[in-house]
């Protein structure tokens, strides 16, 4: 263990160190000089990544630590963590007083072939799908509204930076290019993950959702198999949520972001104005009984709270208010996510400091509580590949006598085949 992660450790003794080095990862992002993975843009940071030291650096991706977590690759250029390649591969170092100090060798996440191929009608098979979030396990996301109402009216998440466009932009589904693209991603990848369909958001909920619908027809359409699917959308009236459901998804994702009344419109103000904390939990709640408990999916970003002057004295405070939002989903039916916080380069809030290494080591030790009180299932969507943004899998694997406990039972590392 080198002195950088040793000191990790000595700080919180009871977490791994591997999980200590993710979280690091994560919340400060890194300066990526070598290419990672696949090249493709995380939605909520597209403006804070154009920018690159070397051209041919892949930006996005995933990396896995020499312990097993797989880690999402967010390019910072502040960061003192630097990717770099060299005749033995990728390795991690940190500046530390000004010197880099190696941290450990890393292995690439998939580089993929088929992001960089086109169908028979010409059409970039990375428009169609998306690879998502660095998944070790190959889940692939459909980017269907790339465009955000509130980011017109400078109303968007201020964790987000989604390109400002002038006009709605909706990606019109062809059958026959999803039906190419799909069979050249399980020829390459033998399995896929997830499918999540997500984008920006529209004021009017229900034009949201009819674009949503036109996808999974269209996907539908193709004849494949599909994996888990996942809608990504505001908080629906419970008509729409019924139309999502007999369209065939098998999970909603109605995420709250943020739990606080108090920091709720200072982060969410377009979802404040489109629909309000109130009528968002009261969906959340209606929408378990159209999906079924455990179907409907809540994120939270986690740390973001944080950014909001005022509000909370510690961040032991901030990190309980978010658990207390996960202990609201659970006693509804609600599966409650969390994303470490990615200070993102367009946002909004960019220049806002990153949460604290203490705020995440009480928010994931308590959520692991929360599997052992509560037995609602692991959605089907999750396994140790694909959550490069979060913790739970990596605790559940490394410490399991103190962390696997009420998620014993699930298959972290084997549910999508290619963890």
């Amino acid at each position: 263990m080198t002195p950088h992660v040793q000191q990790l450790a000595d700080r919180f003794p009871d977490i791994p160190a591997a999980v200590l080095l993710k979280v690091d990862l994560l919340r400060l992002g890194m300066r990526v000089d070598s290419p990672v993975g696949s090249r493709h843009y995380h939605h909520h940071d597209e403006q804070g990544q154009r920018t690159l030291p070397d051209p041919r650096a892949h930006i996005q991706g995933s990396i896995r630590l020499p312990e097993g977590p797989q880690v999402f690759v967010a390019h910072n250029p502040n960061s003192p963590y630097v990717l770099r390649g060299g005749p033995e591969g990728l390795s991690l170092a940190v500046n530390v007083n000004g010197s880099l100090e190696p941290v450990c060798a890393v292995e690439p996440g998939p580089a993929l072939n088929w992001t960089s191929a086109r169908t028979s009608r010409g059409t970039p098979m990375a428009t169609v799908f998306s690879p998502s979030l660095g998944g070790a396990c190959g889940p692939i996301a459909a980017f269907l509204l790339r465009h955000c109402e509130f980011a017109v009216t400078g109303e968007e998440c201020r964790f987000c930076s989604w390109v400002r466009m002038g006009k709605s932009i909706e990606m019109r589904p062809d059958v026959d290019d999803m039906r190419e693209t799909l069979r050249a991603i399980r020829g390459e990848q033998g399995s896929v993950g997830y499918l999540a369909f997500s984008g920006g958001s529209l004021y009017n909920r229900t034009r949201e959702a009819d674009a949503f619908l036109a996808y999974m027809d269209a996907v539908r359409g193709t004849g494949e198999a599909l994996p888990p699917t996942v809608a990504a959308i505001q908080a629906l009236d419970e008509g729409d949520s019924q139309r999502l459901r007999a369209a065939g998804f098998d999970y909603v994702c109605y995420s709250m972001e943020v739990w606080d009344d108090a920091v709720w419109e200072e982060v969410l103000p377009g979802k404040a104005r489109s629909l309000g904390r109130a009528g968002w939990m009261a969906r959340l709640e209606a929408a378990v009984d159209v999906f079924g408990p455990g179907r409907v999916l809540c994120n939270f970003v986690a740390g973001v709270e944080t950014a909001v002057p005022g509000v909370y004295e510690t961040a032991a405070a901030a990190a309980d208010a978010t658990l207390a939002g996960m202990r609201w989903c659970y006693d509804r039916g609600i599966y409650p996510k969390y994303a470490v916080w990615i200070v993102s380069g367009g946002a909004r809030f960019a220049d806002r400091e990153p949460a604290p290494l203490d705020y995440y080591a009480r928010l994931i030790t308590g959520r692991q509580r929360l599997f052992e009180e509560f037995h609602l299932p692991v959605p089907h969507t999750d396994c140790a590949g694909c959550l490069t943004q979060s913790l739970e899998a990596d605790l559940a694997l490394l410490a399991p006598a103190r962390f696997a406990r009420g998620a014993a039972a699930y298959p972290w590392q084997t549910a999508h085949g290619h963890a």
